[in-house]
């Protein structure tokens, strides 16, 4: 609407319009935010069972280096005396530093190939361009 007046009819009308606009966008943000939770729970649920598997893949591993099976307690006694013995946890840390190590080399591949490949696009984006200007001057 240009510069002219709005009647009283027409300023009814529009905010009518725009009350409507306000409850169908809060129903949508309430449906918006029920499915948000539900993915929430699904996502927890999934990273639950995903460091279960882990877990017990890591006790397997653990149990498979004794010569006897333990009570459950009796593992946690060796697991602990392990983190107390200062070899054992500098080894940990060294594992743990070139996790990292490995991870933030791997992030950074990704980065440079991604750059590279939004560049390459970027350039087919301008040579394109440049033809349709050839083109056209033709």
């Amino acid at each position: 609407m240009s510069n002219k007046k709005l009647t009283t009819e027409e300023k009814i009308e529009k905010s009518k319009e725009y009350e409507d606009e306000m409850s169908r966008l809060q129903n949508k943000m309430k449906t918006m935010r029920a499915a948000k939770k539900k993915l929430d729970a699904e996502i927890a649920d999934e990273l639950e069972k995903a460091e279960i598997v882990t877990d017990q893949a890591v006790g397997k591993k653990f149990r498979s280096k004794m010569s006897i099976a333990l009570p459950l307690d009796k593992y946690s006694e060796i697991i602990d005396f392990m983190f107390m013995h200062e070899d054992c946890v500098e080894f940990i840390d060294e594992v743990i530093a070139k996790y990292r190590h490995e991870q933030e080399a791997a992030k950074a591949k990704n980065q440079e190939e991604q750059s590279i490949e939004e560049n390459g696009e970027a350039a087919e984006s301008v040579l394109a361009d440049d033809s349709d200007n050839i083109e056209e001057k033709n």
